[in-house]
């Protein structure tokens, strides 16, 4: 064993955590250095774009993190976007109307988000629908629903009294510190996280063991209902305003939300799904911020989009072929193996 390898072995932990870190570090260089070359400016140029970075990981983070909730399990959710603005439009006006500031916005969103999802869940497990087609007919519902309240104004948080709260740095890192307390624990120090982690392994031995599949389904779609609403929150309190949608548009919000999900998830395996995702939704703005700058040399945001996704379909590819890398990697290290035995034995005799 060579003293690399011995002091990977000897040093897990650290190493791990040096993976996890080192993906979104190594992003963060590509893009800043294309950056100077091409633009003449940083990735992070100012504080607009540290306060961007900002905003746009949380919001990010909430929701990869609610997508998460059900897909490891073979349920996607793509009802989660119209639960974030069912969520976000009725909670957040209640919150105005009553004068709650920021935090009540915060808090009144989480709570319909909970019920937005958790009627999701409930419909799961009695009906017995196929979560995806179960997904299409709620999005539409919810949409109508969204749409139809408030005169079709959504939420605006513009001049609103109290809600700059929303967009300070401070605030936003302690949500973020919460969520990922709150989601750790839950993930892997309870008893919901054992059971769905077992019912993620094998669903049969999971039932067969005495899990109750459909009860921790429904905490699951509760779960995701919150933490998209607190997504919807930070994304409105950047944009101003949250502006109902038709016809399952809502879904782009979900799809938009995949790819950090699916980085997290690959850099889960060193940390843990909570810091993975984290990890990866950080790692994914980092990259949208570096292209943003490209539009100083006429790079259109139509081009820019092109870009991110070709490169979410680049690390698909090499997920799916994960194995066969290391296979390959595997093989090439029998053959030095044997080589240097070999050369040793000839040196012996």
């Amino acid at each position: 064993m060579s003293n690399w390898q011995s002091f990977k072995k000897k040093h897990v932990l650290l190493m791990n955590a040096a993976f996890t870190v080192a993906i979104p570090a190594a992003v963060w260089l590509i893009m800043e250095l294309l950056n100077l070359a091409f633009c003449g400016v940083h990735t992070l140029n100012s504080t607009v774009d540290y306060t961007t970075l900002m905003r746009n990981l949380v919001t990010s983070f909430c929701f990869a993190l609610g997508l998460n909730c059900n897909l490891p399990v073979g349920r996607m959710d793509t009802s989660t976007g119209s639960q974030m603005y069912l969520a976000c439009i009725i909670g957040g006006n209640i919150a105005l109307s009553l004068n709650l500031g920021g935090i009540g916005v915060l808090v009144f969103s989480m709570l319909f988000g909970m019920l937005a999802g958790g009627f999701v869940g409930f419909l799961f497990i009695n009906m017995r629908i196929l979560p995806m087609v179960l997904g299409l007919g709620i999005s539409l519902v919810y949409e109508c629903i969204s749409f139809s309240m408030y005169n079709q104004q959504g939420l605006n948080l513009f001049g609103k009294p109290g809600v700059s709260i929303l967009s300070n740095w401070g605030f936003i890192i302690v949500v973020t510190l919460l969520v990922m307390l709150v989601m750790t624990y839950l993930f892997q120090y309870s008893g919901f996280g054992y059971n769905r982690r077992a019912i993620q392994g094998n669903q049969k031995l999971a039932h067969d063991a005495g899990i109750n599949i459909y009860k921790n389904a429904f905490l699951c779609y509760v779960a995701a209902g919150a933490l998209v609403a607190i997504a919807g929150v930070f994304d409105t309190a950047y944009k101003s305003s949250l502006v109902p949608v038709l016809g399952m548009n809502s879904n782009s919000t979900v799809f938009a939300n995949m790819f950090p999900m699916a980085v997290g998830v690959w850099l889960a395996k060193k940390s843990n799904p909570v810091v993975g995702i984290l990890a990866g939704s950080l790692s994914v703005q980092f990259l949208i911020l570096g292209l943003a700058k490209f539009t100083a040399i006429g790079v259109s945001d139509y081009m820019q989009t092109c870009i991110k996704y070709s490169v979410w379909l680049i690390f698909m590819i090499y997920r799916m072929n994960e194995d066969k890398f290391d296979h390959i990697k595997a093989k090439h290290a029998r053959i030095a193996l044997a080589r240097k035995i070999r050369a040793q034995r000839a040196v012996a005799a």
